[in-house]
């Protein structure tokens, strides 16, 4: 897993565009995925478990009430679940176990005897499901950043249903029922084939982050001048060099005073989250806290930073014990 860093200027509201030395920095953050799954669970199988229903060709579109395309969304799954490298193995079975029921179902539930016979036919310690992608349409306007007017757009309450197995147990382990939202420009090529593949898709990409630990962009704040030391360590960060710039902010927190040493524990505090250590980044930005001006802007700053680091630490635990297959390598 691949972590990446970005800088930007800052362009935020009222609360810090008179800090001129502010600025942000953007990089990936491995977060924790909902469900924890045992450690011997190596091999897993996705299955398609959708009804099997046909939508007419051509580009009538706007029906109030779609179903996904199981086949599709299913492979999607696989293919998403099998680029993250969690597990040693995945399979997909897209066979269509809903094909020949007279009147179609959906969001049918496994028996156990069901998930053991398929876990041994498989070879797989776990099963994924999706078992329902349920779309419901209606029209809407949307706001374009390059176009002065609203414009027409389909929009689509997309409710999936994705089941987690293991042969263990009687019931599924966890489900996965997250609904979203997507929408569509109303153009002439348009229809309900597209509505359903484009939301089958983009569900089942979707989900990966709730079932498996993943990267997230967060977004934070860092000060860059006030004296030589602050600029210096800013031309570090932009070369991706945090050693030498975390140098520099222990440089300028040992020789400076007042607000100069307070912007420097702060950056230090951002060093320490960015390689994982957070308790010393708690302590860091501690030493901030202290030499912060009550009432000020940056003293709001700390405040926001804290909590974002408090989320951070109680999320933490949850992850390690996810990764701990791969000795806590992340």
């Amino acid at each position: 897993m691949k972590k990446s860093v970005s800088l930007m200027v800052l362009l935020v509201g009222t609360l810090f565009v008179s800090c001129s030395s502010l600025q942000t920095i953007s990089f990936d953050q491995l977060q924790a995925a909902d469900i924890s799954f045992p450690d011997m669970v190596r091999k897993v199988a996705v299955i398609n478990n959708m009804p099997v229903l046909k939508t007419e060709d051509g580009h009538k579109v706007l029906s109030a009430e779609l179903e996904g395309d199981g086949k599709m969304a299913s492979e999607t799954l696989a293919e998403c679940i099998a680029n993250v490298n969690y597990f040693d193995q995945v399979i997909i079975c897209d066979s269509m176990f809903r094909a020949q029921d007279e009147v179609p179902r959906a969001n049918v539930v496994f028996s156990n005897e069901e998930i053991r016979k398929l876990s041994e036919d498989l070879g797989v310690d776990m099963i994924f499901s999706f078992d329902r992608i349920h779309i419901q349409t209606k029209p809407g306007v949307a706001f374009l950043s390059d176009f002065p007017l609203p414009v027409e757009v389909v929009e689509g309450a997309i409710s999936p249903v994705i089941r987690v197995y293991m042969p263990q147990r009687n019931k599924p382990l966890f489900v996965v029922a997250k609904q979203d939202t997507i929408s569509w420009q109303v153009d002439p090529t348009l229809s309900d084939q597209k509505i359903i593949k484009d939301a089958s898709e983009y569900v089942a990409s979707v989900s990966v982050d709730y079932l498996l630990p993943h990267w997230n962009g967060v977004t934070r704040f860092y000060y860059d001048g006030g004296n030589v030391e602050m600029r210096d360590a800013a031309v570090f960060l932009r070369e991706n060099n945090w050693n030498e710039a975390c140098n520099l902010w222990k440089a300028a927190y040992e020789k400076r005073k007042g607000r100069s040493k307070m912007r420097a524990a702060f950056n230090i505090a951002l060093y320490y989250e960015v390689n994982d250590q957070l308790e010393q980044a708690r302590e860091w930005l501690e030493n901030a806290r202290k030499l912060v001006k009550a009432g000020s802007t940056d003293e709001q700053l700390i405040a926001f930073y804290s909590l974002e680091l408090g989320n951070r630490v109680n999320k933490l635990s949850k992850l390690k014990i996810q990764m701990k297959r791969f000795d806590d390598n992340f």
